[in-house]
């Protein structure tokens, strides 16, 4: 039997291999059977071999394989007739009827902690099971029963793990006698039949190369071809595993135990020869080496760059990338992503030539995942009725998949999705997109767009609604594969967009055959069953990369590392979450229950990643490691990251070379500090230039001022010259819980028509039904299409609320005689050289024992009320005094502070100057909860203050604010906590609320 031969990570793994091929056979590799881990490996392995000058040339090449093939085939080859390869479904579906089986002969059913034998309940278990079954096919351990876990798992993992003896003989049993196999069976059989595949390839001399940790199937095989005699073992590790009384490096334990098992030596390989290993001077040294002392970490270059998060990171990448180029070059640099994620941004710093991605884009980080994954929010937000959401129906007309369709040479769908855009924020929450209509009336979309735009909602829509099995979900995914892929339609945009094409061609060939094949297509299953099922499989799926070439900057993930060895080494975002990362969740068998089953648990998991990033680094001359230290979100339960452990050994090798601790942002440790660039704090006042001087000329000479123009401006005069000085408009946004201003005005139309009869009566709360003025309004609210687009629920929320809060009106309505409804009153006032007509519209004017009351509903807020307004003597003396805006900077604020709102003061000045009657009091009826009625002045005020206030006061302040806006050279913004988070022109507002205090009004 041949000792083990272990190549020093130190040295390049494929050269040695290729090497020892020769020094093996003599450059005759008839009959020579070549075994990695992985399939790429062939391809070092051959470019290794073409560039051997004393390796002649033509030459026949070895057998090479990866282990899974070759298993599989062997293990094949001890079934009667070549097995079918069941896919995830179909395990599932064959689990399906094994579980129910035994439900059957147990007595099982679905109650708390027996089988989930319904398939709704059972799928998600049935994933989980067939995962397992793989897991005990791979490392040749027999299924057997659990029991008494109820404590540990919950009832149905129970339930399954106390019958998984007999799960696992009946799953294998009805494979075998139908003549299908899953890989992990296929593995299984030829570990189970591992003398006999020895003997029938006990004329060839195999090479098993870079297995540093292998199922015990593997294993089984491995160890059948050793003891035989025609199999040699090629490790990349630690030198110290061939001498057996050194210190071996954490990292290579699986190896040396594996050794024990073998009860095998091992030599180092060196120039394809085996020689023995020497001990450095230090015995306590966990690395060997054959001569020099060059294999420790301490004689490595290593940087590391701690930045706050991955724009810290990348910044630093960019920088060494770029002095790497301009050293030497990036040849045999490698970029290592411990996650996907990571790839986009990457993309985005490397350099334009020579870079070889090796790892796989996942699809579920695609842009067509994205569509996908509206489609499927828009069906489980959806209304029984068929109507969607409308933020995620905007979402779906956004996808630039779905915009770039053409008709001819033409990309139609993108004015009219913009046209439906439009339409779809005027409506409700919930609309249906193929009823509602929309665009231009004077010129509507051709016809032809329009028809596409059918074919695209029902496609995305239509064809989603009904789907109950996975065989009709997957032809409505095929349904939208064909539409974007159909010539007429996609034009050149995949030859283009290279990468989406490459997602495009995994969904169609690989989630579509998996949803509408198989044993499981016709299986009735809910909705979220279904849904889950196609995210899982979108998770599974990565788009490759070409990876080529095969030289210069690699970029790769910790996987597609093994065996590589690179000159230069950079690890991104080497942090405990992804270095070597959490152990996954598994419901059916948690990771502390694994070691019942003789499974590899994390502890393994995490000593496989410690093999791979060590055998990386030793390999590398120069190492980089960046790693983060702020957190990547804001969640209340989110952890600060912290640097990998692996991280934390190389800096505690660096330290006991140094001798002392380090020292934050001591070499080799560099903080990554990114500039903050904030926005600066410019002013957010606009000028009143001669053209805004012009148009409010204008407008205060043609138009009828309101209580609203006027308290617009008193609150804000940036908000002002947004909404009445510029062409701005605010984005339409539908009123998810109700339009406020639509269920206003039906209260306000209900309100009139109620008291339309009652007009010169003098009534009080008993001679009116509050009942039949609840009933007026719901009749009204029903038919109206604010009622319309709410969900059922917020329908009876505002129909209780509203029935509720107007009965309560009108069980409080004091002796009254309305004389006036929905009356429009206006008067002009003149002020600075000119007249102002002034405006307003009076919900209800009312006689009472003290004379007029003007009545103003409120379904909303109320504006603050000061009573002692009229009285601040200090104020109106400043307000007299008033002549320019520079006089009293602060007078505006201080008057909007102190009036809050000029709508009631207004209306009982305009009455007063064109009935020529002044009112006693002016209210607000609240009907947000109570009903009550809210007086401008209350009972306290006698009439001789009512009548100035009203007659003196009021003109005095309404000129004071018409004077203000003449004259201001500028509108200024006020902040304001409450109003600016419900302000239309935020977004064009630069100030902050509780930030640097606006400029004065001048």
């Amino acid at each position: 039997m041949k000792p083990v031969g272990v190549i020093p990570w130190t040295e390049e793994f494929f050269g040695a291999v290729a090497e020892r091929l020769v020094a093996a056979t003599g450059g005759d590799f008839r009959d020579t059977l070549v075994i990695f881990p992985l399939r790429r490996a062939a391809r070092h392995l051959c470019d290794r071999l073409a560039a051997m000058p004393e390796l002649p040339k033509p030459v026949l090449l070895p057998e090479i394989t990866a282990v899974g093939d070759w298993a599989a085939d062997v293990g094949a080859s001890f079934m009667p007739t070549p097995p079918a390869v069941l896919d995830t479904l179909d395990r599932v579906a064959l689990l399906y009827d094994i579980v129910r089986e035994i439900a059957a002969e147990h007595g099982g059913g679905d109650q708390p902690g027996a089988f989930p034998t319904d398939m709704a309940r059972f799928f998600p278990w049935g994933l989980e099971l067939a995962e397992l079954m793989e897991e005990l096919f791979r490392h040749n351990v027999p299924g057997r029963d659990l029991e008494y876990l109820e404590g540990q798992v919950v009832p149905p993992a129970a339930a399954l793990l106390a019958r998984l003896g007999t799960i696992y003989a009946r799953y294998r049993e009805k494979m075998l006698e139908a003549g299908l196999a899953t890989p992990g069976l296929l593995l299984a059989l030829a570990g189970e039949n591992a003398k006999e595949a020895a003997a029938r390839l006990a004329g060839k001399r195999i090479f098993a190369c870079g297995f540093a940790v292998a199922s015990g199937a593997e294993k089984a095989l491995f160890t059948a071809l050793w003891r035989q005699g025609n199999l040699e073992m090629l490790w990349h590790g630690d030198p110290a595993l061939a001498n057996p009384g050194a210190r071996v490096h954490f990292a290579c334990l699986e190896q040396k135990r594996w050794l024990g098992t073998l009860n095998a030596r091992a030599g180092c390989i060196t120039g394809g020869k085996a020689r023995r290993a020497r001990r450095k001077d230090d015995p306590d040294r966990p690395t060997l080496v054959l001569g020099a002392g060059t294999a420790n970490l301490s004689s490595k270059k290593l940087r590391f760059f701690e930045g706050h998060d991955l724009h810290a990171q990348l910044k630093a990448l960019e920088g060494c990338l770029a002095e790497g180029q301009a050293a030497d070059g990036l040849d045999g640099t490698a970029i290592v992503l411990p996650d996907t994620g990571l790839l986009s941004p990457v993309l985005h710093i490397l350099p334009r030539k020579d870079v070889n991605i090796s790892m796989g884009y996942p699809l579920a980080r695609s842009s067509l995942a994205r569509l996908l994954e509206t489609i499927l929010t828009l069906q489980e937000t959806r209304l029984d009725a068929g109507r969607y959401h409308w933020r995620e129906l905007v979402a779906l007309i956004r996808h630039p998949y779905l915009k770039m369709l053409h008709t001819g040479d033409d990309e139609p769908l993108r004015a009219v999705f913009h046209a439906l855009e439009a339409a779809l924020r005027q409506g409700g929450a919930f609309v249906d997109p193929l009823t509602l209509e929309f665009g231009d009336e004077e010129a509507p979309p051709p016809e032809e767009a329009l028809a596409l735009c059918r074919e695209v909602l029902g496609t995305c829509l239509t064809a989603f609604e009904d789907v109950d099995t996975p065989r009709a979900l997957g032809n409505a995914v095929g349904g939208l594969c064909e539409l974007l892929l159909a010539p007429a339609r996609c034009g050149d945009a995949w030859e283009r967009f290279l990468i989406d094409a490459e997602c495009l061609f995994r969904l169609a060939t690989n989630v579509v055959p998996a949803l509408t094949g198989g044993r499981l297509a016709d299986a009735v299953l809910p909705r979220e069953t279904l849904f889950a099922l196609l995210r899982r499989l979108l998770a599974d799926e990565r788009a490759p990369f070409e990876a080529e070439p095969l030289t210069g900057l690699q970029v790769l993930g910790v996987l597609e590392t093994r065996l590589l060895s690179f000159r230069r080494v950079f690890v991104l975002d080497a942090v405990e979450d992804k270095l070597p990362g959490a152990a996954p969740y598994e419901p059916l068998l948690p990771d502390p229950l694994r070691r019942l089953l003789k499974l590899p648990d994390s502890r393994e998991r995490d000593l496989v990643a410690a093999y791979n990033i060590y055998r990386l680094f030793f390999g590398a001359e120069e190492i980089t490691v960046f790693y983060r230290t702020g957190s990547s979100g804001t969640g209340l339960f989110e952890d600060k990251p912290v640097r990998s452990r692996f991280v934390e050994q190389l800096l505690w090798e660096e330290e006991k070379r140094l001798g002392r601790v380090l020292l934050p942002g001591e070499a080799p440790v560099s903080l990554v500090s990114v500039p903050l660039c904030p926005i600066p704090e410019g002013d957010a006042a606009m000028p009143k230039s001669p053209a805004v001087a012009e148009r409010l000329g204008a407008y205060l000479g043609e138009k009828r001022l309101s209580a609203t123009f006027l308290d617009t401006y008193l609150t804000c005069p940036l908000r002002f010259f947004y909404r009445y000085l510029t062409p701005l408009t605010p984005l339409a946004e539908v009123a998810e819980e109700g339009d406020r201003a639509a269920v206003g005005q039906v209260v306000h139309d209900t309100l009139k028509e109620f008291f339309t009869p009652y007009l010169g009566r003098d009534i009080d709360a008993a001679d009116i039904d509050a009942a039949a003025l609840a009933d007026l309004f719901e009749t009204r609210l029903r038919v109206h299409p604010a009622y319309e687009a709410l969900p059922p629920d917020g329908r009876l929320l505002l129909l209780r609320a509203g029935r509720t809060r107007l009965a309560a009106m009108a069980a409080g309505l004091p002796r009254t005689t309305p004389v006036a409804l929905e009356t429009e009153l206006a008067a002009s006032i003149e002020t600075a050289g000119r007249g102002f007509l002034l405006g307003g519209r009076l919900d209800r004017v009312d006689r009472r024992e003290d004379g007029i009351v003007i009545l103003d509903y409120k379904t909303g807020g109320l504006p603050a009320l000061t009573q002692s307004l009229w009285d601040d003597e200090a104020l109106w003396g400043r307000l007299s005094r008033f002549t320019a805006p520079d006089d009293d900077p602060e007078l505006l604020e201080t008057v909007a502070r102190r009036v809050g709102s000029l709508q009631l003061p207004l209306y009982c000045w305009l009455y007063a100057a064109s009935q020529g009657e002044t009112p006693a009091d002016a209210a607000f009826v609240e009907l947000k909860e109570t009903g009550r009625e809210k007086p401008l002045f209350g009972p306290r005020r006698d009439q001789s203050a009512r009548e100035e206030a009203i007659t003196g006061q009021t003109p005095a302040l309404l000129a004071f604010v018409l004077r203000h806006l003449s004259m201001a050279t500028r509108f200024s913004p006020r902040p304001d906590d409450r109003r600016c988070a419900y302000c239309d022109f935020r977004p064009a507002c630069g100030a902050r609320p509780g930030g640097v205090a606006a400029a004065s009004d001048t």
